[in-house]
């Protein structure tokens, strides 16, 4: 619930060192720096959904097939030392799912290429602890094809609000080293109404340097993450409005999770 202490742990988590694609110990910094302040942000909020203070937003998205996106933290990208984070925020309504359902799909990894086909390409669950410590693996088709392992923890608000939070602890990407992606992390709320289903998420991603010029390129750079936020949630749209099969639970008798990543304390805080 909100006051477990994983909620605690998450204001200090960050993605662990990766080795295939090293940063400087500056760019880890930085970037630990500003996870730890866009949690503090998302922990200091005094609705559960941003939408839920707008209540014109509230029924634009019930009435639109669409979703709407907003920066997380001012106009993007956020340049910080020898990188760039773009921090987007999205939200969608899915009329006529319930949050077990949609909470049910997202957890069955071992199938989200058939739920996110523009997306991800294969998925694998590798751990898990208990009903909601997760671990698996995945290989996206953008920006470019790239193999992640991801840590993920779920936690149930009430009986109608979940939410969750995944950070990638390897990231690989296969053939040219482009440096569209190198940190991960997602944060997904659901909140359950009369009609369907509230989502919202925020990604965090880190990436390497770019011009403005590549940069309005966009997906054409490889570096959109709002475009994949976007396919993201429009996805969790079709699959649950679309297919009424009943999605298996996350199988028993796997290796159970290791420590839940964590970051250390923040060096100085971020000025992002």
């Amino acid at each position: 619930m909100i006051g477990k202490p994983w909620l605690v742990a998450a204001a200090f988590a960050c993605v662990l060192p990766l080795p295939a694609q090293p940063l400087k110990p500056e760019t880890n910094s930085a970037f630990e720096c500003y996870v730890r302040s866009a949690e503090e942000r998302a922990a200091a909020r005094t609705t559960f959904l941003i939408a839920d203070a707008d209540s014109a937003m509230l029924q634009s998205l019930a009435r639109d097939r669409g979703a709407r996106t907003v920066p997380g933290n001012g106009p993007n990208p956020h340049k910080i030392t020898g990188a760039m984070v773009y921090d987007w925020i999205g939200t969608i309504f899915i009329p006529g799912a319930t949050v077990e359902r949609t909470v049910r799909m997202l957890q069955d990894y071992d199938h989200r290429p058939q739920y996110f086909p523009e997306i991800i390409a294969a998925s694998k669950l590798m751990c898990r602890g208990g009903e909601e410590r997760f671990g698996f693996s995945m290989r996206l088709k953008e920006p470019a094809v790239i193999d992640t392992e991801n840590d993920v923890v779920w936690e149930r608000v009430d009986a109608r609000r979940w939410r969750c939070r995944s950070y990638s602890t390897k990231v690989t990407e296969i053939g040219k080293q482009h440096g569209y992606l190198y940190r991960l992390n997602s944060y997904w709320r659901f909140s359950e109404t009369g009609q369907g289903v509230f989502v919202e998420g925020q990604t965090l991603t880190l990436s390497g340097e770019f011009s403005s010029l590549m940069r309005s390129l966009g997906s054409l750079a490889g570096i959109n993450p709002e475009k994949s936020l976007r396919k993201s949630l429009a996805s969790m749209r079709e699959t649950l409005t679309k297919s009424r099969e009943d999605f298996p639970a996350p199988p028993a008798g796997l290796p159970a999770c290791g420590e839940t990543v964590r970051m250390a304390a923040c060096a100085a805080q971020a000025s992002q």
